[in-house]
């Protein structure tokens, strides 16, 4: 890859100028929408049809443009504009434009869609999606700006499970001079308030007469760098010619060394000030001599439960996008764009789609025009409302509150008993990760010596995780659910709820660096060896365990009470000293932290109102989610927006049978199906109707079909697998909700 080439805010700023097309000479306006979905239907073909057009346009801006032209960076503060006068979320036009008060610019970067560009850091669809690309690195124990940014964008994209064919990027598009890359204008800022992390992507042909920004929360507790946001929903928006802004809902990467006092910037820059997070710590000489190798989280250890302000980030964002906007198109400093000639669509999955929603309970400005939310993590405010659900012919039930934070607790107390008790998938006879497992038995006994089982089988275990929120049909994913997601899913939030400070080891866990070689592996403490801490930002998702690979850790909670050595739970002992139970002990605590009143003033603090405002909003939920159990996230979401809203709701439901949160790549190709599908077919409902007028289709169960065959052998993907979302579906697959009730089909 090419040196860098610093250059100055006003040549980038006239490059842009002349790579982007010439604005028209009239007002950009706002494609028209309907305030009913009963409209006349207008065919999705259209749709797609200028799809493919801007494909066609995007390849052509990229083989013409200047090829010598190499990547540009800058660190230097946006043009000089009023920060005094009160903030506008929503300026009029031709008024001045004001840099929000809270906003603080990073860089700017322009990608000439060769050596480099907004979704693959110059790699490319085609060896992503056919080879495990190992991108150069020049030292490999300090990777630079763009070596940092491959990193976080390089996936192997197995084109089998439908990506590059029914969703995402189109292999078929591809073409050498073309492979999928996207040029454009990528600028980096902060809010101030809270750090959090935003991206704003310009494509090179960004439609400025009829604009459009699509707003990506990041998904899980990943930066605003996660792959398959950046390639799946932000690729959307760039593909339809419109802005993409990313923000990392105050999470991000903010993992800092306490031990060199040092952490990363948005942009993943090892520092020792302007990061992303840090703490202090009272006595800290002594704190490092007992726990050597540790780390404090931002989401875990900052005291500030972000989950409280997503809803805010994510408007803040938007305001965020029409600020750069409006400085890179407005020939006189005057507003040009505003929520009233511009399209927003707020698109998440996971946390990222929890924020999508929360930010459209916030939008009482109507800056929002459309929510895709897909396998929310949403924690609906559901104590004190009748909300009852009625699947096929199962009688009626209450449907309970319960938080990601208790439910996820309780699946790491009993799923490491119970795996012995998972039945393989009809047509195979494997369980994936299911021999992982050699001390199940122990967690068992551990478990009815704790008086938390009466019979002490796997048996019993699994029926108690049916009892609470997880069905036969997840059974399956639970041994390699366990295995990659461990007592880490259930102790972030906790953490987070609590308030919990790095210096309380909350039932006796902290964040340490663990061996980073497979060979011997017993996920030990560790000196970071193997993996430098400057490689670390470019490999994290923001979620522990931290992998190297399939069989060993580099950052991962630890039980410093191990009766051995302080290692992770999964090979920690806390019964008797030579015999691994999976740390029950701290499973036991964690799951009781689960219910305090310090864990739950933070729930509260996070609960939704259900409350969207008449948004058009599709919710789209795996039916196997295993992590965010349909039961306690978007059926009683669903069905408290029924209430709230009456008839005045917008919102439609779209649950997928044989999808979970998962890719439906190995070890699950031949049982799931990967739910982003689902994702993008919802936006792409959402705009024919914002553009076209086209009627959306009413709530519904999608019935699918799986690959079948064996684990990592099923056969390529087909539309007789993947069944589209219906514009007038089969009676007998209508989801019907109505003043808190939701009956789904079978």
């Amino acid at each position: 890859m090419k040196q860098i080439t610093i250059k100055t805010l006003a040549s980038l700023i006239l490059l842009s100028a002349f790579a982007m097309p010439l604005a028209a000479q009239n007002n950009p306006t706002k494609a028209p929408k309907t305030d009913k979905s009963t409209k006349a239907s207008t065919s999705k073909k259209s749709t797609n049809a200028n799809k493919n057009k801007n494909a066609s346009n995007k390849a052509n801006a990229s083989s013409n443009t200047n090829k010598s032209e190499n990547t540009t960076t800058i660190l230097s503060p946006t043009p000089e504009t009023n920060t005094n006068v009160n903030n506008n979320n929503n300026p009029q036009i031709g008024s001045a434009i004001t840099k929000p008060k809270w906003l603080v610019r990073s860089t700017l970067a322009y990608y000439d869609g060769d050596e480099n560009d907004l979704v693959t850091a110059g790699l490319g669809f085609t060896p992503l999606s056919t080879t495990i690309v190992t991108p150069e690195v020049a030292i490999p124990t300090k990777p630079h700006f763009q070596e940092r940014r491959q990193a976080k964008l390089n996936r192997y994209i197995d084109t089998k499970n439908g990506e590059g064919t029914l969703f995402g990027f189109r292999k078929q598009e591809l073409t050498p001079l073309f492979d999928g890359k996207v040029t454009g204008t990528e600028i980096t800022a902060v809010q101030r308030e809270d750090g959090v992390g935003m991206l704003l992507q310009i494509p090179i042909d960004f439609n400025k007469n009829n604009p459009c920004i699509i707003v990506v929360p990041a998904s899980d507790s990943d930066g605003i760098l996660n792959a398959k946001d950046v390639q799946i929903r932000g690729l959307w928006g760039l593909r339809h010619n419109c802005a993409v802004v990313y923000n990392d809902k105050g999470l991000g990467n903010g993992i800092y060394d306490i031990e060199h006092k040092v952490g990363f910037t948005v942009w993943g820059d090892v520092k020792d000030s302007n990061i992303l997070f840090s703490t202090s710590i009272n006595n800290r000489e002594k704190y490092i001599k007992k726990y050597p190798h540790r780390y404090a989280i931002k989401q875990l250890h900052s005291k500030q439960n972000a989950e409280a302000r997503w809803g805010e980030h994510v408007l803040k964002s938007i305001e965020f996008a029409f600020y750069e906007l409006n400085s890179m198109f407005s020939p006189n400093q005057k507003t040009i764009y505003n929520k009233d000639n511009t399209l927003v669509l707020v698109y998440g999955a996971s946390d990222g789609g929890g924020a999508a929603l929360k930010a459209g309970e916030l939008d009482t400005q109507n800056m929002i025009d459309g929510i895709v939310a897909v396998n929310p993590q949403i924690q609906p405010n559901i104590d004190k409302s009748q909300i009852t659900l009625k699947i096929g012919n199962t009688p009626q039930q209450k449907l309970a509150a319960k938080s990601i934070a208790n439910y996820s607790a309780y699946g790491a107390l009993y799923i490491p008993c119970a795996i012995p008790a998972i039945k393989p998938y009809k047509d195979d006879s494997y369980v994936p990760y299911a021999d992982y497992f050699l001390y199940s038995q122990e967690r068992c006994n551990a478990l009815k010596k704790a008086k938390l089982l009466t019979k002490g089988t796997p048996e019993e275990a699994l029926e108690k995780l049916h009892k609470n929120g997880w069905t036969p049909d997840m059974d399956i994913q639970l041994p390699y659910f366990y295995y990659t997601e461990s007592i880490g899913l259930p102790y972030q939030y906790i953490s987070a709820y609590g308030k919990y400070d790095v210096t309380e080891n909350m039932c006796g866990f902290s964040v340490a660096s663990t061996q980073q070689n497979p060979i011997y592996y017993s996920g030990k403490v560790a000196p970071l060896e193997e993996v430098s801490f400057e490689q670390v930002w470019g490999m994290a998702n923001g979620h522990l365990p931290l992998w190297n690979g399939n069989n060993a850790t580099i950052l991962d909670l630890v039980e410093n009470e191990d009766l051995n050595t302080p290692r992770r739970e999964f090979y920690s002992s806390s019964q008797t000293k030579d015999t691994v139970d999976y740390g029950t002990k701290g499973s036991i605590c964690v799951y009781k932290k689960s219910q305090e009143p310090r864990v739950n003033q933070g729930i509260k603090q996070v609960m939704a109102s259900g409350n969207l405002h008449g948004i058009k909003t599709f919710i789209v939920h795996g039916r196997n989610n295993v992590k965010q159990l349909p039961d306690y996230t978007s059926r009683p979401y669903v069905a408290l927006n029924s209430l709230v809203e009456g008839q005045q709701s917008q919102l439609r439901y779209i649950e997928v049978e044989n999808a979970s949160y998962l890719d439906g790549v190995a070890p699950f190709d031949n049982t799931l199906l990967p739910i982003d599908y689902y994702g993008e077919d919802a936006i792409e409902w959402l705009w024919a109707n914002l553009t076209k007028e086209a009627t959306l289709p009413v709530s519904q169960v999608v019935h699918t079909k799986p690959r079948g065959g064996k684990s990592g052998y099923a056969p390529q993907i087909t539309d007789k697998n993947l069944k589209p979302i219906m514009q007038s579906p089969s009676r007998n697959d209508i989801i019907q909700k109505n003043d808190g009730k939701l009956i789904l089909p079978n």
